[in-house]
């Protein structure tokens, strides 16, 4: 079961998470939209709910240009969430909606990742006022073996659990965590 967390002033119980970014030498007041193409559930605000892999992402990912990686915590309200890891009728509902919406456009030309994204959004996520999406992550970034989630290889029961924020406005004290991390 995944932890909630009572925060004052919030009606709706939250999730603590985490936001990793390149070390930019200013503190950042507030998460930083992802836009690139390739991200698994389009433009929108990623966060960790384990510690361990916001690491991750910042050591993998996010030091390239500075040496050095941020991570922010916060909270975000789970009321507006679809929760495709620990919720049935949530994932079949992505699921099941994702299927016929690429069916639906299978054979044009303009079928692609981010199109995908956009469509969804539009077509569903936004007419049902979902602000994001919690989702389980592919098991590793990249293969190491001190990054091997599981006692028993290549048996991944770790779920890398990350929550895709369409609508900033569902996150509650968003400030440094850890700062300049090599």
């Amino acid at each position: 079961m995944l932890d909630s967390y009572k925060i004052e002033g919030v009606e709706n119980l939250c999730f603590e998470c985490y936001h990793t970014q390149e070390w930019r030498g200013d503190t950042l007041e507030s998460p930083i939209m992802c836009k690139d193409s390739k991200a698994w559930l389009g433009v929108g605000s990623y966060f960790w709910l384990d510690l361990m892999f916001a690491k991750h992402w910042g050591e993998d990912f996010k030091k390239d240009k500075t040496g050095f990686y941020d991570i922010y915590k916060c909270y975000i309200e789970d009321n507006s969430l679809l929760n495709m890891c620990f919720c049935e009728e949530d994932y079949f509902f992505v699921k099941d909606n994702l299927d016929k919406l690429i069916e639906k456009v299978k054979g044009t030309s303009d079928l692609n990742l981010k199109e995908i994204h956009r469509m969804f959004k539009t077509e569903f996520l936004e007419k049902m006022g979902i602000n994001g999406i919690v989702y389980d992550d592919l098991p590793r970034n990249s293969y190491r073996k001190d990054r091997t989630y599981s006692l028993i290889e290549p048996f991944y029961y770790v779920k890398r659990i990350q929550i895709a924020v369409f609508n900033n406005d569902i996150i509650y004290n968003f400030e440094p965590y850890l700062t300049e991390q090599e």
